[in-house]
């Protein structure tokens, strides 16, 4: 089932694929739903997924507006009430999972389980120059979002090496490229980089009382688990969130939902079966 839907104010694609406890699936920035090609065929066959694109981005509504970690996370809220689920795994890749981050600690009832998949809570100095310097090609390449430049860099800070040498690095590039030229207008995409670069959202991390799985590659060039001193990465996610799992992808990259689907899809549908027990033990009456 897929089709638009009024959440906030705005029309928003969404589509729901298989049958289960629903998880709803975040996308990072420039990517839209497609983020998470390689997951939903998996995930499906156990779990109802709902895929979505956010405000701004591929086939829903792109107001110019403030945007920032929150607007999204309450668009999320609001997808799940117009669909009448009381709540969900959330599973957020990228700035998808700087969403669900706050999702998690701002509706912690509607949260069932929150994987935070390559992301950051407070970027560092090098984590804002590769988000700046996303904003310069954008904005300088006549192309914008679908410049071959902008495809180019987001690939190989995006993927594995083995992976790029596997696959085939001008493939990638291209399909990258038709992605970010399908999936975005230029100041949208602009000020969705420019939230990630502005945002600290260290504060929500101990709200989050859901069981919280912590997921990343360990050669993450762009949200690495260790964002410098002043910035708080993966590592930091992990240890500010009570009881929190973490799963290191050997050999992987940014985006462990392409470079390495097995492990990905395996460890998120273990934790997400884990936590519906604990979420109903937890929830059972004592005798």
């Amino acid at each position: 089932m897929e089709g638009m839907i009024d959440v906030n104010g705005v029309r928003l694609w969404h589509r729901i694929s298989g049958d289960g406890e629903p998880v709803v699936q975040i996308h990072g920035a420039g990517f839209g739903h497609f983020n998470f090609d390689p997951a939903t065929p998996v995930l499906s066959k156990q779990f109802r997924v709902i895929d979505f694109d956010m405000r701004g981005y591929g086939q829903s509504d792109k107001p110019l507006q403030h945007y920032d970690m929150e607007v999204w996370a309450d668009d999320v809220a609001g997808l799940l009430g117009a669909l009448g689920i009381e709540r969900a795994h959330v599973h957020g890749t990228s700035m998808g999972g700087m969403i669900a981050t706050v999702f998690a600690g701002k509706y912690p009832e509607r949260t069932t389980s929150v994987v935070i998949n390559c992301a950051a809570a407070r970027l560092g100095v090098t984590g804002r120059l590769i988000f700046k310097n996303w904003i310069d090609i954008a904005t300088m390449d006549p192309a914008g979002p679908g410049s071959r430049l902008l495809a180019e860099l987001i690939t190989w800070q995006a993927l594995s090496k083995t992976f790029l040498e596997e696959q085939g690095a001008e493939e990638l590039i291209t399909t990258i490229q038709t992605i970010l030229r399908d999936s975005n207008q230029l100041e949208v995409y602009c000020a969705a980089c420019q939230a990630m670069c502005d945002m600290d959202i260290t504060a929500w991390l101990p709200l989050i009382t859901s069981p919280a799985l912590v997921l990343g590659g360990d050669e993450d060039l762009m949200t690495p688990w260790d964002q410098g001193p002043h910035g708080v990465g993966q590592e930091g996610i992990y240890r500010g969130i009570a009881g929190a799992e973490k799963h290191v992808v050997r050999g992987s990259g940014h985006s462990t939902i392409f470079d390495n689907t097995e492990e990905h899809t395996r460890v998120v549908t273990d934790f997400f079966h884990r936590s519906s027990g604990a979420t109903a033990t937890a929830a059972a009456p004592s005798a």
